[in-house]
């Protein structure tokens, strides 16, 4: 029996690079290590979660597919129960972006060049983007796609130590490809942002205002190519 992924986790999957271990971070029922495995992409993988529930289920999940000897299930906030190489490639997916960014400020070892992530934040992707900007670390690739009526961006990135120069912009568009799901994904964001920007001209906040301006500017630009 093979695992079948939605297109949210088929868009992580993706991005994996394989060979190696896998740490799956806020695993859930474990379906994506279940899938790793099953396609020969890993070798081994790392099933961890904050919540004692969501661990059970995966727990319940790896026995159905048989899987016991390949998937090691860890209770853990983030990656405060791991130590380095223990894992070549760590997964966050299902979490906010702010929340990623933070459980990465907390553990200095993932700045390495042998480790690959790949990031799937279900919100705030832009503030993830700037952490990885600012800490030294490069985006390879980003997908979007759509499951329902949803939008989800996934992408992967590596730590080379160069701090990259952007604008706010360029944390809100990063990588992501000139397709139908992107410019849906950024149309949403900039929604958000022009509310933003007319309660900051309504305040007064000059110079707040002519950065979001010039913000949207360069979205639209993106979506309009």
């Amino acid at each position: 029996m093979r695992i079948k992924l939605t297109p949210r986790l088929s868009a992580a999957a993706s991005l994996v690079r394989g060979g190696g271990i896998v740490a799956d971070i806020g695993t859930d029922h474990g379906y994506l290590p279940i899938y790793l495995l099953q396609s020969g992409k890993v070798k081994g993988a790392i099933a961890a979660d904050i919540g004692k529930m969501p661990l059970k289920n995966a727990e319940s999940s790896v026995k159905i597919y048989g899987l016991q000897d390949k998937i090691t299930l860890r209770l853990s906030d983030g990656l405060c129960q791991f130590s380095e190489n223990e894992a070549d490639e760590i997964v966050f997916a299902g979490m906010g972006g702010t929340l990623i960014a933070e459980k990465l400020a907390e553990t200095p070892w993932v700045k390495n060049e042998k480790l690959h992530f790949v990031f799937q934040p279900q919100s705030r992707a832009e503030d993830l983007r700037r952490f990885l900007f600012e800490n030294g670390f490069t985006i390879n690739e980003e997908i979007a796609t759509h499951e329902g009526r949803r939008i989800y961006i996934a992408f992967d990135a590596s730590y080379t130590g160069e701090i990259i120069d952007f604008d706010y912009a360029d944390s809100f568009i990063g990588k992501l490809p000139h397709t139908a799901d992107a410019y849906m994904h950024l149309t949403h964001q900039l929604s958000r942002l022009k509310e933003k920007y007319e309660a900051f001209v309504k305040c007064g906040k000059t110079e707040e205002s002519k950065m979001l301006f010039e913000t949207i500017e360069k979205i639209e630009g993106f979506i309009n190519g």
